[in-house]
Formats: C-alpha cells, structure tokens, sequence
C-alpha cells in the first residue's frame, strides 16, 4: 500500500491535539495518512493569504494536503502548555526564539538545513538573525516589517507646519511637535506626538541611532548600557516629548500605541509598524505620509528595529522529515513572495521588494528603505532572561515620565536590577 502524508495546519490547541498529531487514517484512495500540526496566531486576513500557498505546496506534493485553522488568543500559554504536557503538534510559528530555544521547546533545524544543502544566504541578514539562538537556527523568516514615522498631513496642513523629511533630527522633532500641539482641550485638541512610558521596544532604534545599546551583545550585562550617556540622552529627549504628548486610558506599549487617534486627527505624529497602513489607505479622508524616525544629530544615520517571526518546529515534533518539507516551501521563495505582493511584510529574500516593484509603491517603498539599514535584531534575542529584565527598565522609565524621577539615578538603580536578573541561572 502506498503511504501518504497529510499536514494539518493547525490554528487551534483542543483537547485532542495530541492525537492527532500522532494519529493516522487511510484516504478515500486507500493510502495511508500521517497527520501533522502546525500552529499559527495568524487569523482571518492572515490565513486568507496562506491558502494559495498551501494549494501550490500540495498540488507539488501530491501526498500532502495542509487544513488551517488559528489560535488568535493565548497563543503563548497554548504553545508552552503543549509543550509542558510533552504532547505537542510538528510545527509553528515563532517570534521568541531565546526563550523558546533555551526552553528545548522548538527545533534546531541545523542538521535539516545540512542535509538538503538548503541555502540560508538568500535572506536578509538581520530577519535571519531572528531565527538564530547560540550556535542553531530555529526557523526559516516569515517576513519583517521596520519601524517608521507616520505623519497625518491634514493635521500638519491645519497647522501650517512642514512635513517631516528623512534626516530630521531630535531637535526638529520636538519642534514640530511644539508647533502641532495647540494647547486646547476636548474634540479641538491637537497633540504632535503619542510617547509611551513603557514602550521600550520602541525605544531601542533612537538609542542605537545615539550610538547607545540596552545590554551587552551576550546579553548578560545592563550596568554600563542601560545607564549610560547615550541611553540618557534618548530618555532626557522622550521624557520631553511625552510631557507634550496625548495621554489616555486606552494606550499602551503594543496594543494601541494611538492608531485611532492619528486617524481621527487628534494627533499629528505616531511611531509604528507596516500594520496600519491597509487601513489608512482605505479612509478617503486620512491623508497621510512615512518618513523615517529622526537621528539624534544632522548627517546621523537611523540604526532600525524591526518586527519578524519565524516558521518554525517543535522539538517534540513526530514528524519532522513531514513538517520540515512545509516549512521549507511556506519559508521558502514561493511564500515568501505570496506574503510579499499582499503586502503583509516586506520580503525576507535579498531583491525581492525590487522583483515584486515594492520600491514603487509610496508607502511599501520608506519600509523597505529603512529595513536595508538595518544592521541590529531585538535585545530579546539576545537573553530568554530580556523580558524579565525589561520590566525593571520599564519601572525606571514610568517613575520617570510620570513622577519625574532623576533620569541618572532611575537608570543606574534599574541597571543593577537587570543585572542580577540576566545573570541568574
């Protein structure tokens, strides 16, 4: 009997999922067929998007058949709590690959990549560096997306204010923030910017910009990076753009960083990823325009952070071989350019924005521009510890922003904390 295998694509954890990651049945042909799981947080539009990709993967691989579904919600606690229990599904996707590395939860794909001469150089460097952890390689890149400055250009003309261009600086920054905000109240306000204290991520590209880090490049050591000169000097800037900044309830470091509010014209200025822009550009009325974040002085160059995921597999995987031929085709050229010419991300691929004419679309274009300067990955990736330690730079800069504390003294107390935390064992 000839054996077949099927790939179930699976969005979300149930009760039975170990089963059917282990489980087989036979077809209506009479082959036999091993399921395998894969998860994903991806939901609606973002499955939409993979399902040409699946029709072209299983119309090559006839034995293989993928079924999507997500898990939109919870997606971390599913992820660990599969692996906890040592029953989990083949595959994944991934954004944390320290944590998840160090943890023995996801796949070194080393030896596979070896074995089928798979060439890693084709990527981009700094999304390849989102899937190594020490010596392995933990996926393939999805795709990335820089961070940029949104700027709404109806609230810049009623205040008869220049629009922002590449190269501009902190100063400029301040000062046309200043020249936005019109010190009213209520539906007349207008403010330049949203700065938020715990925004940390965000962060990271004004200090490596200002030639500052938050950790050491093993990730060991924040005394001597957190609380230095350069990381002083960004906070000492941002702490004067918040105390002019919007201020509501309903804003945070990553689930509203004041999308609805730049679209309604509240705000002048917003720092954020590709995600919003399929939505300003559906809004007649919202014109708007991109512009990279400034740099400390003029002649500076922006040193970029950016978003990316990886695909990915579990450790625990049973059927690796099976998965790991998905994952090469999703993660490969064929999907990645999928992604690309939705405009989900920009390509992880060398030259392939400038294949797909993203260089001449006016938004996609200022991405891709700023993902080429590149040069960093997250701190996170450095240390599955970062985020623990991360909270004690957070607590220093909300007693800042909101209590004004000593800049010096609240980094200094925060880098000793941070210390002991990415030191422990």
């Amino acid at each position: 009997m000839k054996k077949g295998i099927t790939i179930i694509f699976l969005m979300m954890l149930i009760p039975a999922l170990g089963l059917m990651a282990a489980g087989s049945s036979e077809d209506a042909g009479g082959e036999d067929v091993v399921t395998v799981t894969y998860l994903t947080w991806d939901s609606g539009p973002g499955i939409e998007i993979t399902k040409p990709i699946i029709a072209a993967f299983e119309e090559q691989n006839p034995g293989i058949k993928v079924e999507m579904q997500s898990v939109p919600q919870g997606y971390d606690d599913k992820v660990l709590t599969a692996h906890a229990a040592g029953d989990t599904p083949d595959g994944l996707l991934m954004w944390n690959t320290s944590q998840w590395a160090e943890a023995g939860i996801v796949q070194d794909l080393s030896p596979f990549i070896a074995r089928d001469n798979y060439d890693m150089d084709q990527y981009l460097p700094v999304p390849k560096m989102w899937a190594e952890y020490k010596s392995g390689i933990y996926g393939l890149p999805k795709d990335f997306g820089p961070r940029a400055m949104f700027y709404n250009k109806n609230v810049f003309d009623e205040a008869g204010v220049p629009y922002p261009e590449e190269g501009w600086t902190f100063d400029d920054f301040i000062k046309t923030a200043k020249a936005i905000n019109n010190n009213e109240t209520g539906a007349n306000a207008r403010y330049g910017y949203v700065a938020i204290p715990g925004h940390t991520y965000a962060l990271q590209q004004f200090i490596w910009s200002n030639g500052g880090d938050l950790c050491s490049p093993d990730g060991k050591t924040a005394s001597g990076y957190i609380n230095s000169q350069a990381v002083v000097e960004v906070v000492q800037w941002y702490k004067e753009l918040f105390d002019m900044s919007i201020s509501t309830g309903t804003m945070d470091a990553y689930q509203n960083l004041g999308q609805n509010e730049f679209q309604s014209g509240i705000v002048g200025m917003m720092d954020n990823g590709l995600w919003p822009v399929s939505t300003y550009t559906e809004d007649t009325s919202l014109r708007f325009g991109i512009v990279p974040a400034p740099v400390p002085h003029k002649g500076d160059s922006i040193s970029p952070v950016i978003h990316s995921a990886t695909w990915s597999m579990f450790a625990k995987a049973e059927h690796k071989d099976e998965v790991w031929e998905f994952i090469k085709y999703i993660g490969g050229p064929a999907g990645g350019r999928v992604f690309a010419e939705q405009h989900w991300g920009l390509p992880v691929f060398k030259g392939m924005a400038e294949e797909l004419g993203l260089m001449d679309d006016e938004y996609m274009k200022v991405f891709a521009e700023i993902g080429d300067k590149a040069t960093k990955a997250p701190v996170f990736l450095r240390s599955p510890k970062w985020f623990e330690a991360d909270n004690e730079f957070k607590l220093a800069l909300e007693r800042i922003f909101l209590e004004d504390a000593d800049i010096q003294t609240a980094l200094d107390e925060a880098a000793q904390k941070m210390d002991v935390i990415l030191q422990s064992k």
